[in-house]
């Protein structure tokens, strides 16, 4: 099985680093820094790996994987990068003898419809990963904490047989890995857990177990996930519980303890000046609701705020 991977990023090294345990060819496609014969580490959770750089290619752009015999394209990107990485593959994608299957590994909304307005939509797919990964140098990566399967599917109907073997070579990797046949249902999952974190710890600069402490952070989550329940509804889609209420009692007494001691990847990144994916997150909420008539806003004054943050 060959597979390239844009993004070497933590979460581009971390399942990279499964499909190399596992014993598959990959090629990681290193856009924002020189491409160096660098080895691979991986620690944390789940045992030590580290790689040779010759056990691997690296590549600078996207037009170097033109007519490479690739079964599946991992586009572990921001989000913010989805419509530049969406033209780029489409630019090379008649170069493929057979299409590959392209693997969305983002957070929020939005990436899968833009990759299906550039390249055929039966070849896209998308990932939802709850597994922190923390890339500590140059592939380096460390894996800290895991909460679920990760899991893969279609937002498109598309056959999933696929999928079964990119799965089964990430979980012979070490992390847990399925296919769902309703992704979207994993994927607005993921979204709640967020869009109520995310940039509410980043603007206040706290680890996820402050802000279930704080009655007044509650009230904002709460409705938080009171206006994406009702853009959800609206939109036609369902998730593992079947009213915000349900899903809170799940979020404060089995989500967020574990987790009690993270901090978003949102507030590193407003740390470090890096642009940030609020625009996929309570971003997309927002935009969803003015489509669909629903009022947000609370998701849409945290973007916002996390919008002007990032630019002080």
């Amino acid at each position: 099985m060959n597979t390239a991977i844009i993004g070497a990023g933590a979460v581009g090294l971390g399942l990279g680093s499964c499909l190399l345990t596992a014993g598959e060819s990959v090629c990681f496609v290193v856009r924002s820094q020189p491409v160096e014969p660098l080895g691979l580490e991986r620690r944390g959770i789940f045992g030590d790996q580290s790689f040779a750089a010759d056990r691997f290619q690296q590549v600078p752009s996207i037009a170097d994987l033109a007519a490479a015999p690739l079964d599946f394209i991992l586009v572990c990107t921001k989000t913010f990068s989805a419509r530049a990485v969406a033209r780029d593959l489409a630019r090379i994608w008649s170069s493929f003898a057979v299409s590959p299957r392209v693997v969305l590994v983002h957070n929020g909304w939005g990436s899968a419809e833009v990759f299906a307005a550039q390249i055929p939509a039966e070849r896209v797919f998308n990932a939802r990963v709850i597994t922190g990964f923390r890339r500590t140098a140059p592939f380096q990566v460390d894996i800290t904490v895991h909460a679920d399967a990760i899991r893969l599917g279609s937002l498109y109907g598309a056959p999933l047989d696929a999928l079964s073997e990119l799965a089964e070579r990430v979980q012979r990797g070490g992390i847990p890995c399925e296919v769902s046949s309703d992704i979207a249902r994993d994927l607005w999952a993921k979204i709640l857990y967020n869009c109520a974190l995310n940039p509410l710890g980043a603007l206040c600069g706290v680890p996820y177990g402050r802000l279930g402490e704080v009655t007044a952070y509650r009230r904002i989550m709460d409705s938080v996930v009171h206006e994406i329940f009702a853009v959800m509804q609206a939109c036609g889609f369902r998730t593992h519980w079947s009213d915000p209420s349900e899903y809170l009692r799940s979020f404060y007494d089995e989500q967020l303890p574990p987790t009690a001691r993270h901090e978003s990847s949102m507030l590193q990144d407003i740390r470090a000046g890096r642009p940030t994916e609020i625009d996929a997150l309570s971003g997309a909420i927002a935009r969803l609701g003015v489509e669909r008539g629903v009022p947000t806003p609370v998701n849409a004054a945290l973007r916002d705020l996390v919008r002007a943050t990032s630019q002080i």
